[in-house]
């Protein structure tokens, strides 16, 4: 029997295609997934009848950095708020003594955590001690950061590289603001050198971005950043169909963020265009300085969108968004082996919501109402590794 935990009486959310097992067990053994479906002999049992269990929820794309900044710069444009060195994103980073910063990014990545994201990827802005502040930020707390960091570009070729292998050796991957940032002979360099790491970059987010690559390399940023080996591709707001094809055909995972595009004025990505084209995608609540890190209102949000957008309630499902928020994450930050879903073997890390209150009660269908009504308030427990979080 050992140190076994029965979850009993739940519908669960199984596997990478979460299909919906009612009435069923959640088998944890050293803060493992051990078996879904019959109980067995277990030393403790926790009822969990009237409850459904989800996975937590990946955040694909953050920037955990400007958490003290929340509401700033909403209602400007794109390159006023967020671009260095003059974004007034920026300007208040400058301002703050390195202890202070910590403890608001700590805050960040709470809130994530009482939100049920379990791991997020961070685009972490200030060098090579930005990104040591983030890991600082993180001690202590059950999130997993993958810290993708960032270069200053205000440097020659020679200098980014040296700065960049410095940065890969520490982190996870690098978070590219732009195509036009560096030199892509030597992103392609880095990649080769670095074929275990995640490369990031922010593509076709702005129209007028995109118009200026067209216009001065006659190719779109989407062709400029598969071309030298970027496998994560954020935001695709003006993508064409060609790149979305082309994103399609390589096998790299895009990343949505529409909240964020929204609030920016910056338009709306067409996911149901990315879906038709066979385009792999997570979501991302990009900055929290413009949208909380919630992805539940993240994929509400998208889905209306989407079908508003197409004139057709048919044009994406639910279960897609369910999965860009779980196992897509989880796979695009390759934790898809440990996260992302509950199957045997995983950590059983996992979102109770309460079937009994006003919220969810009466719901027919459970993976439409996780995606288009559930909120926090929802929400009855979180458990991390078997263990109970919250509350």
């Amino acid at each position: 029997m050992g140190n076994r935990v029965c979850f009993t009486g739940a519908q669960i959310l199984s596997g990478d295609d979460l299909d919906l097992i009612h009435d069923a067990a959640l088998v944890v053994e050293e803060g493992r997934i051990a078996s879904i479906g019959r109980a067995g002999d277990c030393s403790r049992q926790v009822d969990l009848t009237d409850r459904l269990v989800v996975p937590m929820f990946v955040n694909a794309h953050c920037h955990v950095g400007d958490t003290g900044a929340k509401e700033l710069g909403v209602g400007l444009p794109l390159d006023q708020v967020v671009v260095p060195p003059h974004g007034l994103k920026h300007r208040f980073l400058n301002t703050l003594q390195s202890d202070v910063h910590v403890e608001m990014m700590r805050h960040g990545l709470e809130e994530m955590l009482f939100n049920g994201v379990i791991a997020c990827a961070d685009f972490r802005e200030q060098d090579i001690q930005g990104a040591r502040n983030l890991r600082k930020a993180a001690e202590g707390l059950p999130i997993r950061v993958i810290i993708l960091g960032r270069v200053s570009e205000n440097s020659s070729s020679q200098e980014f590289e040296a700065a960049a292998r410095k940065m890969l050796d520490e982190v996870e991957g690098l978070g590219v603001r732009d195509v036009s940032c560096y030199e892509p002979q030597t992103l392609e360099r880095l990649r080769r050198a670095y074929p275990g790491k995640i490369f990031a970059v922010h593509v076709a987010e702005n129209r007028n971005a995109e118009r200026e690559s067209c216009a001065e390399t006659g190719l779109s940023q989407t062709a400029r950043a598969l071309g030298w080996g970027a496998d994560l591709l954020v935001h695709l707001v003006h993508a064409s169909q060609e790149d979305l094809d082309l994103v399609a055909r390589s096998g790299a995972i895009a990343v949505s963020c529409p909240r964020s595009n929204g609030i920016l004025g910056d338009g709306l990505p067409r996911l149901a265009a990315w879906k038709r084209a066979g385009v792999r995608f997570a979501l991302g609540t990009d900055n929290l300085m413009l949208a909380s890190p919630d992805l539940l209102r993240e994929m509400d949000y998208a889905s209306r969108m989407t079908r508003g957008l197409e004139e057709d309630p048919t044009c994406i499902d639910h279960l897609t968004l369910l999965k860009a928020a779980t196992i897509m994450g989880a796979r695009a930050l390759r934790l898809d082996d440990q996260l992302g879903s509950l199957s045997p073997g995983k950590e059983a890390s996992f979102i109770v919501f309460d079937l009994s209150r006003p919220n969810l009660r009466h719901i027919q269908d459970a993976i439409s109402a996780v995606v288009h009504r559930a909120s926090r308030a929802d929400i009855e427990a979180i458990y991390i590794r078997g263990e109970r979080f919250y509350p």
